[in-house]
């Protein structure tokens, strides 16, 4: 049982994550974030520039998550099944912090 919480759950951080990069990786998507940003007059954050720039190599990550989870199912190590749940997590919020930041919401 605890492996299958394991698996949807980390199935579930690979697959926002993929769904994100995927998108980003449209150039209409990536243009209208801009162009929504500068019609409310905020100022792309340069965490989000580097993250708009560098999409392509964010592919990396789902795939990095994915070996993770098989590695930690097959050792059934607490450890394993630790750093892949936290690296899931950080991964995705990292993603999703590049558009959704208090900073491109909110204008100071």
């Amino acid at each position: 049982m605890k492996k299958l919480i394991f698996g949807i759950s980390i199935l579930f951080f690979i697959a926002a994550q993929s769904y994100f990069i995927y998108g980003l990786l449209q150039p209409e998507t990536a243009e209208s974030f801009r162009q929504l940003w500068a019609s409310f007059g905020i100022k792309q954050t340069a965490y989000s520039t580097f993250v708009f720039r560098t999409i392509q190599w964010w592919v990396a990550l789902p795939i990095l998550c994915l070996g993770l989870a098989v590695f930690a199912l097959l050792r059934s190590s607490k450890l394993f099944l630790f750093i892949t749940i936290l690296i899931g997590f950080v991964g995705t919020v990292a993603l999703y912090w590049s558009v959704y930041a208090p900073a491109l919401l909110v204008q100071p």
